[in-house]
């Protein structure tokens, strides 16, 4: 409709038609009929002429129009469904241009209802508009934002009304006289009272502004003028044509901003009215020159932003489409568009229980901040020069950079920001005071070193100070202790040296399972590193004794002793009696460092374990301990990738016959049971493998190594250096303690020694002889804060294992060790005695 109201042009002679009966001229293709059947009391019936209300019918009405109208000649008329509009510019022409009309509607057999048809008139109703000879006069809704402006209740509201008026008074006749009551009431010690004669000056005041030739048809030919203003709740907009004293307003709009609109920037809702106005007004200003005047001064660089959000992306695009020029108004001169952007809301009394507090908040000074700003050498050079008076070239270069004096205080304009605000500059001695404000006070949340920057550039300005911020930010302690790392894991992967059968042992305990009928709930895991032989034993309780009795006795007696024994910081293995157990056979006992459970080899056989146990026991789940010896066996006896043999042929020099290898070669293996002739060539081979099992070990931990490290860093230690060490903590609901609220790191912390480039012994500054634990790399973190940052840990962390401050002794008279609190039984005693010395 707004298409053909543009259209229209002011003309003498002008004539309207409505169809008679609309939709119902038009005949219902016959085999379609069928579909606006309907039912009702008196039988089902369908409609042979079109009927209102289908969902194409609009459509196909107007395509009959258009037709009617696309032969008519030198005759300009619009039609919008049913309603028809013929202009002339003379008498004649207007009886010809009717009679062509008439014509065609007959050639169509098109009725017109003759009740609501007016010919020749020089006004007339279309569409809801006045069209006349001077223009067209919008009705009510196109000015409703005018409108529903309520009666003023104070002297700031009676102001703004008064402004908007004024902006027209030069079509308002008298305006002066009309306007006393409300000018009056501005005035100082003016008492307020609104009385008939205010409220009549505010009706006489709204009534003529919108009334014609406020409101006035567009021309064309000239450029549109979009003034916009936007305010916290609300968005305001007027289109206007022509330059002064030729103005005229063409229409009016506002709106109130949604909920999330409200949260926008004042940049963001600035252009927000301007990107709303084009839309609004895009019937008028479409492929014409359009000026758009806004009282926000950053939206003049809005096409020319480094890098706006979405948002602003988005609706800059959307703007350059129409080609605009946008220019700086400002507010005082923008008062239209100001109060549709700020519409006085009616007062309705409600009952408030809260208490208004008002506060002081304290401020600075100008002198204050010109006292503080002149103890600096660099900035109190910059304030003489400009203070001097001369504009030398020392001028010219402070100016070119942005420096400007105001009250005595130097300022700064800052190219890489989009406030229209100057930035302070800020002393040497005050940019910490900056930062604790705008980093680590509770209402700038500890943000990064970039949205910090954000917060303060925008404020201050200081030289160097993205790099200060970044120092700063990085430095901070709080940071350090509660934000995540991004950062790559550290520590590059570490290969062990290929070593002989049960050489090594890794030992681990398999979480606790249902206890079975005969009282297991533990299976006890036992691996050879160099073989990769497993045996699994099924515990009742999984305590240090019962642990270092199954080794000695199953493993040790077995297979013979160990060198080495690497276990996690479980309580079984950190224990008295598994330390005097490996103290007294001489093995050497390692535990891998806290929370680093990849260091231990018996996880991958821990992780195996899982699934195999799931599918055999089924259902009952309390029988796992007879699946045990099947488990085991099915371990070592299959290939393993990196020494590309099975664990029993590493272990026995062969493989173990399967049900099936005994059901076919029983036969063979009784006739050739005492063949021995090849069994030399056999141990000739045998002891060839081992090299070359030691090699394809090799190649393979340098394969694996090499996909490991390409997503770690290497990052290393000396003793003495500080650390931060990441924290597992736990939630307790009894405590009302939460692991999400836990620092994700403590520190500082002392690296005592490095056991292996990727391992620490680490102890608490003040006790630096005292080992909490051992660490791996990836737990840690560089200690970077200055001597006068330095925290203590909020939530220390607890020595690991039990020291080492003894070493076993025999009981001469009962062949016993004595340990700490009673005496280690069995398992040590009776290999002592057995074995030699």
């Amino acid at each position: 409709m707004d298409d053909l109201l543009n259209e229209a042009k002011s003309t003498k002679f002008m004539s309207t038609i409505d169809l008679k009966a609309g939709y119902h001229q038009v005949k219902v293709y016959e085999a379609d009929q069928e579909k606006t059947a309907f039912i009702c009391s008196f039988g089902t019936y369908k409609f042979l002429r079109m009927p209102f209300g289908l969902r194409n019918a609009p459509a196909t009405f107007q395509r009959l129009i258009d037709k009617f109208r696309s032969g008519l000649k030198d005759v300009f008329a619009l039609s919008y469904l049913d309603d028809i509009i013929v202009l002339s510019e003379n008498f004649d022409k207007h009886l010809s241009d009717l009679r062509q009309v008439f014509e065609r509607l007959s050639l169509f057999k098109l009725a017109a209802n003759r009740n609501k048809c007016n010919f020749a008139c020089n006004r007339v109703k279309y569409l809801g508009h006045y069209i006349t000879e001077q223009g067209i006069e919008v009705d009510a809704d196109k000015v409703s934002s005018v409108q529903k402006i309520t009666e003023p209740t104070c002297v700031k509201e009676v102001q703004s009304y008064l402004q908007t008026c004024s902006w027209f008074r030069r079509y308002v006749p008298h305006f002066s006289e009309i306007a006393r009551p409300l000018s009056d009431l501005t005035k100082k010690n003016k008492t307020w009272t609104w009385g008939e004669p205010e409220r009549k000056a505010f009706e006489s005041l709204k009534k003529m502004l919108i009334s014609p030739p406020v409101l006035s048809q567009p021309d064309g030919s000239k450029p549109f003028i979009i003034r916009t203003d936007a305010s916290s709740y609300a968005l305001g907009a007027v289109l206007i044509q022509g330059e002064k004293p030729e103005e005229h307003v063409i229409e009016y709009a506002s709106r109130l901003l949604s909920s999330a609109e409200r949260n926008y920037s004042k940049t963001e809702r600035e252009a927000l009215a301007v990107v709303w106005a084009l839309q609004k007004f895009c019937g008028y200003i479409e492929n014409q020159e359009i000026i758009i005047a806004s009282d926000h001064q950053p939206l003049k660089w809005l096409m020319s932003i480094k890098s706006p959000s979405g948002r602003l992306a988005r609706w800059a695009l959307q703007i350059q489409s129409f080609h605009p020029k946008i220019l700086y108004t400002p507010g005082k001169s923008n008062v239209v568009a100001d109060l549709l952007s700020r519409p006085v809301h009616e007062n309705k009394e409600f009952v408030c229980n809260l208490n208004t507090i008002s506060i002081e908040l304290p401020s600075r000074r100008s002198r204050d901040i010109r006292e503080e700003q002149m103890k600096d050498e660099d900035i109190k050079k910059i304030i003489d020069c400009f203070e001097s008076g001369r504009k030398d070239e020392d001028f010219i270069n402070w100016t070119s950079r942005g420096y400007l004096m105001n009250q005595g205080i130097l300022y700064r304009y800052s190219p890489d920001t989009e406030s229209e605000e100057a930035q302070l500059v800020v002393p040497c001695h005050e940019r910490e005071r900056v930062l604790q404000q705008y980093h680590d006070s509770p209402t700038a949340g500890h943000s990064g070193s970039e949205g910090t920057y954000f917060k303060i550039a925008s404020r201050y300005y200081f030289p160097g100070m993205r790099k200060f911020i970044a120092e700063y930010v990085k430095n901070c302690a709080e940071c350090n202790r509660y934000k995540p790392n991004n950062q790559k894991p550290a520590g590059l992967l570490r290969t062990p040296i290929y070593a002989q059968r049960f050489e090594t042992l890794a030992i681990d305990i398999f979480v606790p399972l249902p206890e079975t009928p005969t009282g297991k709930k533990w299976i006890f895991l036992i691996e050879d590193t160099s073989t990769k032989w497993v045996e699994l034993f099924a515990l009742e309780d999984a305590t240090a004794q019962n642990c270092a009795k199954f080794l000695i006795e199953e493993v040790f007696l077995r297979y013979s002793l160990p060198r080495r024994l690497i276990s996690d910081n479980g309580t079984q293995f950190v224990s008295a009696v598994m330390q005097q157990t490996c103290n007294f056979l001489g093995i050497k006992q390692e535990l891998i460092p806290v929370y680093h459970p990849q260091a231990n080899p018996s996880e991958s056989k821990n992780r195996d374990l899982k699934p195999k146990l799931a599918i055999l026991v089924g259902d009952a789940h309390d029988t796992w301990d007879e699946k045990l010896a099947m488990i085991r066996f099915a371990m070592n006896t299959s290939k393993c990738d990196t020494t590309g043999h099975t664990a029993a042929y590493l272990q026995f020099g062969r493989e173990l016959r399967t049900t099936d290898d005994v059901n076919h070669d029983l036969g063979s293996l009784i006739e050739n049971d005492n063949f021995v002739a090849e069994i030399t060539p056999y141990l000739k081979h045998f002891a060839r493998l081992t090299p070359q099992i030691r090699e394809r070990v090799e190649q393979k931990q340098d394969q694996r190594k090499k996909y490991f490290d390409k997503n770690r860093r290497p990052i290393y230690y000396q003793p003495g250096d500080k650390v931060w060490v990441t924290l597992h903590p736990k939630s307790s609901r009894s405590d009302k303690r939460s692991k999400k609220f836990y620092p994700k790191r403590e520190g500082p912390y002392l690296v005592v020694t490095n056991r292996s480039p990727t391992t620490y012994d680490l102890s608490d500054p003040s006790t630096p002889d005292q080992v909490l634990g051992t660490y791996h790399t990836n737990m840690l973190k560089p200690y970077e804060l200055p001597p006068e940052k330095n925290t203590s840990p909020v939530v220390p962390i607890k020595r690991r294992g039990r020291p080492r401050k003894y070493f076993p002794k025999a009981d001469s008279s009962s062949g016993r060790l004595r340990v700490r609190g009673g005496v280690c039984n069995d398992p040590i005693g009776r290999l002592q005695r057995h074995l030699p010395c």
